[in-house]
């Protein structure tokens, strides 16, 4: 299965690190709680990394670069083996899933969390919700069997992007 990554291009020494997402948490996972975040296509990697880019100006934006990671043969993405790839599809997740604040969507996956029996878990995107994000597990014994095919630069067109107003100034 290939999946997709975007990565800040200072951090892109390390595409398969999991230690931003242990540290800070996601959406999907808790402080704590190391998952690899990626993405089913090119182009959801790209509006997933616009919805969390600052609010700057284009020519301020990170320089990102696109992973193309290959994920062990067996599995082949939403319609693999239920042992292979556990599937979150929306309609099977509590109304809340797609809230702005992570504070409860971070323990919708806990048993997987907690044990991975699979090293693939897919969720629907928030931004696009036909379409899955694959988070992969590091404690899963097949993360390490994941390779990095390609590795390039993926710029940002300009067109896609308006400056966000900024934050109201109190008063």
């Amino acid at each position: 299965m290939t999946v997709y990554r975007t990565i800040k291009a200072k951090y892109s020494r390390d595409p398969l690190a999991t230690e931003g997402a242990r540290l800070f948490g996601g959406r999907w996972n808790p402080k704590g709680y190391p998952l690899l975040y990626t993405t089913s296509s090119p182009a959801l990697a790209l509006v997933e990394s616009l919805v969390h880019q600052p609010r700057v100006s284009y020519e301020k934006l990170p320089q990102l670069l696109l992973f193309t990671l290959d994920v062990p043969g067996q599995y082949a993405g939403v319609d693999a083996s239920p042992d292979l790839i556990k599937v979150y599809p929306f309609d099977d997740l509590p109304a809340y899933w797609n809230d702005e604040s992570y504070e409860h969507t971070q323990w919708i996956l806990r048993d997987w969390l907690n044990a991975p029996t699979t090293l693939v878990a897919a969720v629907p995107s928030v931004v696009v919700p036909m379409s899955y994000n694959y988070l992969l597990h590091p404690s899963h014994p097949d993360f390490s069997q994941i390779r990095v095919i390609k590795q390039e630069p993926f710029p940002i067109e300009r067109r896609l992007w308006r400056e966000r107003d900024p934050p109201a100034a109190a008063e």
